[in-house]
């Protein structure tokens, strides 16, 4: 969603990124702290890059975010992020993306919500999803922040791998999306609340 973070930030909105994983198993041939540091650098400078205005990790484990949640109480420090924040919006992967973590991240964060009580818009976004989801769509026009995004997405170094397997969906969604909201470039969001 890197096309919506540059649009919000030009249009002077405070952005907040949660990071619930470092990844650290992404690169089995390198020692965990290896990872982790670098990982958290490349976060830091495309977030800097981007103009995201304060990134919170939460360092659970790779692959294990569901049952490292419930250990480590993080459904109550998302609603404390949520009180503290108050977000217009909130962004957060789909519970359709195949991978275990995005769904769990989906998961935990709904329900946070959902205790709440309080009506906090949520979205969901598409990652590695194959599967359309059926709730209604949000485009946002992304056309004079395509490149942008694009750049944003180098910046991830460590995850080369991900990042171009994603290069060309990433390009086809943002031309099928923007035509569909009558512009060259769009993001499309699922209006989950």
């Amino acid at each position: 969603m890197g096309g919506a973070i540059a649009r919000y930030v030009a249009e002077g909105k405070k952005v907040i990124k949660v990071v619930f994983s470092y990844g650290q198993f992404s690169h089995p041939h390198l020692k965990e702290e290896v990872v982790i540091k670098h990982r958290v650098e490349e976060t830091k400078e495309a977030n800097k890059f981007i103009g995201i205005s304060e990134t919170l990790f939460f360092g659970l484990s790779d692959t294990k975010i569901k049952t490292d949640a419930e250990k480590y109480g993080i459904k109550e420090k998302v609603k404390f992020l949520i009180n503290k924040y108050k977000p217009e919006k909130i962004f957060m992967p789909s519970a359709l993306d195949p991978h275990p973590d995005h769904q769990a991240v989906n998961k935990i964060v709904l329900e946070s919500v959902d205790e709440l009580k309080k009506p906090y818009q949520v979205f969901a976004f598409e990652v590695w999803n194959i599967i359309k989801e059926t709730h209604p769509a949000l485009y946002i026009d992304i056309t004079p922040y395509f490149a942008k995004k694009l750049k944003f997405m180098k910046l991830f170094k460590s995850q080369w791998q991900s990042m171009y397997a994603l290069w060309i969906p990433v390009y086809i969604r943002a031309r099928s999306y923007g035509r569909k909201n009558n512009c060259k470039y769009a993001e499309r969001f699922y209006k989950l609340r």
